[in-house]
């Protein structure tokens, strides 16, 4: 939590200024994403771990998709000769919380082969709570939705690494994760008040369940060989992921005059069967080649994806689509380069190069319809350090980066949430890019401040329409939107005996410009956030600490959406006995907290909604870490008794 420029909540992990991550560890991805990647880093114990490196600028080897930073999570080597682990469990229980976490990871080395095995166990449920409300000229519609939601999953990941000499290793590693929580819940109701009188006029009430289960199976294999002893080095990954995901929902409507008598005619209610299967092949190879006063680091890699979407629905209005077979095709050919050199002790640089060629296919049978996009983009990245004297550093870094749309979001097929609400995809709808530049620096890797810019052009976001003859609300993902935004970040560690606290805020403008015709045309100004996170100590060993952390985020734009200010405090205390192999914690989440409330206009009609999905919890859990040197034993005879006498 303590790291410079990363963002860890209860169930959630990020970088500042970026609008999502990549994990890897050890250099590889996890490929993992939401509760599936917090439930595989909860498998990781802090003692496992050697360093989090936190990467804003990517370098050329890694992927231009997103403009998301890189958090790479390297973990201590494995001693030789030994079998061990770590078992940890967790609990929590609260306002709308109550699940548990159990879960082991096991580490074997012996000889010239390593493995491990982790595995773990989610279940409970929580609760959620969406609020929204519509303005329309002639009434007012308040609606509130309370969600239950049932967790029930697991994951199993094991691996191998084999040293077949000195300099050349090969190995497999396998990740399996599989979630069937039993059916969720979910309770709404609009009340529509008129405009002019605000008299209630009516009521929608709605009941909706949701059944869901996924399996997820990750497959990879790979080689390292070094060359000689200057560090010339050979990497090749090839990995497998399937992905199936089946979502079976039922939905029931009516509308009630304010007395609670039910309006004849108005029910609506409707089924659907959604089956999802990803497959996704690729491979990425690269060289490590060091020179007396550069390196250069080069590569390919290519991925090939394939998605099959089918939904089927049952409804009560027959004009609404009855059912869709959607295949999205995406191929990506990459070719890479990276030059970095030492000049001196004091100044050091990188350039990289990477080209992408991009195919996708997306078919829609419903509408009959096949878009097709091919397109090649260069994407450069500069990164520059200097340090004019010690302890002083000053870094420099530029990079171009793309966003492609998933395949729900050039999926046509509408998804109605009722009879007034829905959303869908656009078949044509194109990548988005963005430039950063980023100017930093560094004293005594305690105190880091940065300044930053960055362009986005061709944004793609789902703008909201509502209809005013109709009262229909419909999301569709669009690319309408150019970003500008500036800022200035700064993080500071205070460290004594007894108190160790990392502070971290900044402050940002952003200005965004809509070609949508129901949206505003242009939103902009400044935002600020901070996050304070103490850690005080109660002996010299400290075994004993207690944690107090506290954000706070100003009233800001997301896209063309205004956020409200928000805050939350939380609190918690550590023992660790047992020579540090047995930890106890136990943690008070959002001991005080503020739901964000989003805004937005579309065709001059306003919309609020106000989500609550955090809530107060107390967490217990605890971790015990065992396992030694496994001692060759010597060799036995059954007759060595008489050996000894002769």
């Amino acid at each position: 939590r303590e790291v410079p420029g990363l963002q860890v909540g209860q169930n959630s992990i990020g970088i500042i200024g970026k609008g999502g991550i990549k994990v890897y560890i050890n250099d590889r991805e996890t490929k993992l994403s939401g509760d599936e990647l917090i439930d595989y880093l909860r498998s990781y114990d802090a003692s496992q771990i050697l360093k989090v490196e936190v990467i804003t600028t990517p370098p050329s080897k890694y992927d231009a998709a997103g403009n998301a930073g890189i958090i790479n999570i390297r973990l201590k080597s494995r001693p030789k000769d030994y079998v061990g682990g770590t078992a940890s469990a967790s609990y929590s229980a609260g306002e709308k919380d109550n699940y548990g976490y159990g879960g082991v990871s096991l580490n074997l080395s012996k000889g010239r082969v390593s493995s491990f095995l982790n595995g773990g166990t989610t279940q409970g449920n929580y609760e959620t709570c969406e609020k929204n409300y519509r303005y329309f000229p002639q009434n007012t519609w308040n609606s509130r939705a309370d969600y239950t939601n049932y967790m029930n999953s697991f994951y199993l990941q094991g691996g191998v690494d084999v040293s077949l000499e000195r300099d050349w290793t090969v190995g497999m590693q396998a990740i399996y994760n599989h979630s069937a929580p039993k059916p969720g819940n979910a309770l709404s109701w609009t009340e529509v008040y008129d405009a002019s009188t605000a008299v209630l006029d009516s009521l929608l009430y709605s009941n909706s369940d949701k059944d869901t289960s996924s399996d997820r199976l990750n497959l990879n294999f790979h080689t390292d060989k070094v060359w000689d002893d200057k560090g010339k080095k050979m990497t090749w990954d090839v990995d497998y992921l399937r992905d199936n995901r089946d979502e079976n929902m039922g939905f029931l409507s009516k509308t009630l005059l304010p007395d609670g008598t039910e309006i004849p005619g108005t029910n609506f209610d409707y089924n659907y069967l959604q089956h999802r299967k990803v497959d996704v092949v690729s491979s990425a190879l690269d060289f490590i080649l060091p020179f007396e006063k550069y390196k250069i680091t080069a590569g390919a890699k290519v991925s090939f994806t394939n998605t099959r979407n089918g939904i089927n629905y049952d409804t009560s209005d027959p004009t609404l689509v009855q059912d869709d077979y959607f295949r999205y095709k995406e191929q990506i050919y990459a070719l890479y380069a990276d030059y970095s050199r030492e000049y001196s002790e004091r100044f050091s640089m990188q350039l990289g190069l990477r080209m992408e060629h991009t195919r996708t296919t997306g078919i829609s049978e419903a509408k009959d319809t096949e878009d097709k996009h091919d397109y090649t983009r260069l994407f450069p990245t500069v990164y520059l350090l200097y340090s004019p004297t010690d302890g002083h550093a000053l870094n420099f870094s530029f990079s171009n980066r793309i966003s492609r749309p998933s395949q729900n979001m050039v999926n046509p097929f509408p998804f109605y949430q009722n009879k007034y609400t829905y959303a869908c995809g656009r078949e044509d709808l194109k990548p988005s890019y963005t430039y950063n530049v980023e100017l930093g620096y560094t004293l005594k890797n305690n105190f880091n401040v940065s300044a930053y810019y960055s362009y986005s052009d061709d944004v793609f976001f789902q703008v909201v329409d509502l209809d005013a003859e109709t009262n229909v609300t419909s999301f569709l993902w669009e690319n309408f939107m150019q970003t500008h935004a500036f800022g200035l970040n700064n993080s500071y560690t205070f460290r004594t005996k007894w108190l160790q606290a990392y502070a971290q805020h900044g402050v940002s403008y952003r200005r965004t410009t809509s070609s949508a015709a129901t949206t505003s045309p242009e939103e902009k100004g400044w935002a600020y956030d901070a996050s304070l996170r103490n850690t005080f100590f109660f002996n010299e060993k400290k075994t004993l600490l207690a944690t107090l952390s506290g954000s706070y985020s100003s009233r800001q734009y997301q896209g063309i959406y205004l956020m409200s200010p928000t805050y939350s405090i939380s609190a918690g205390m550590l023992y660790r006995l047992l020579d540090n192999k047995l930890s106890l914690s136990l943690n008070v989440n959002n001991l005080f907290v503020s739901h964000s409330k989003l805004e937005t206009m579309s065709n001059g009609l306003k919309i609020i909604a106000d989500n609550q999905f955090a809530f107060t919890s107390f967490h217990i859990g605890v971790s015990y870490t065992f396992g030694g040197d496994i001692r060759s034993k010597g060799q036995r005879n059954s007759n060595e008794d008489i050996q000894r006498r002769l």
